[in-house]
């Protein structure tokens, strides 16, 4: 009796304490192809062009007139903003998050907003310190048919443009604040 106790105990020790197969939570990552890339070297630290990019209604200044106004409905995320381009026409967009530690952020353009036969548009900016001045990435991603998405993708790339000469221009012509003693 004594034995075979003995036995189911190590045996239970050997089940619990033996190498268990894991199994991951979530699927294998999968890596966003983006069908929109507009990339500018702003002459900027990091957290000053952070600060222009991450206050939603400072789209204005830094596209130097592309965006007339900037409404913003709410106060958590996700919020919307409610852009007024300088042609006249709207558009709506879901802000669905903001990161101060990683200084990053992502928003779509509601399906109210979106051309016919486009089902979604993700916009993500991104920034990153590089050599004392800021690496500014607008990256968007179409999912629709191709003649709508190829629309909208010429649309965006215009617009991150506006977006990109306006910040580079907007720090390039500032002048930094004087050390007080």
């Amino acid at each position: 009796m004594k034995k075979t106790l003995l036995a189911i105990f190590i045996l239970s020790l050997v089940a619990i304490l033996s190498p268990k197969r894991s199994h991951a939570q979530m699927g294998t990552a999968q890596t966003v192809e983006w069908d929109v890339t507009k990339i500018a070297i702003v002459k900027a630290d990091q957290e000053s062009a952070w600060n222009l990019l991450s206050n939603l209604k400072k789209i204005t200044v830094s596209s130097k007139g592309f965006v007339k106004s900037a409404e913003i409905k709410g106060s958590d995320l996700p919020c919307d903003r409610v852009l007024i381009f300088a042609d006249g026409s709207t558009r709506t967009e879901e802000i669905k998050q903001i990161d101060q530690n990683y200084k990053f952020l992502v928003y779509g353009i509601k399906k109210e907003s979106l051309p016919k036969d486009v089902e979604s548009a993700t916009i993500a900016v991104f920034t990153k310190s590089k050599d004392g001045m800021t690496e500014v990435k607008w990256l968007a991603r179409i999912e629709g048919k191709a003649e709508a998405k190829q629309a909208l993708k010429a649309q965006l790339e215009t617009e991150f443009s506006q977006y990109s000469s306006g910040i580079i221009n907007l720090f390039s012509t500032s002048i930094p604040a004087a050390k007080v003693n």
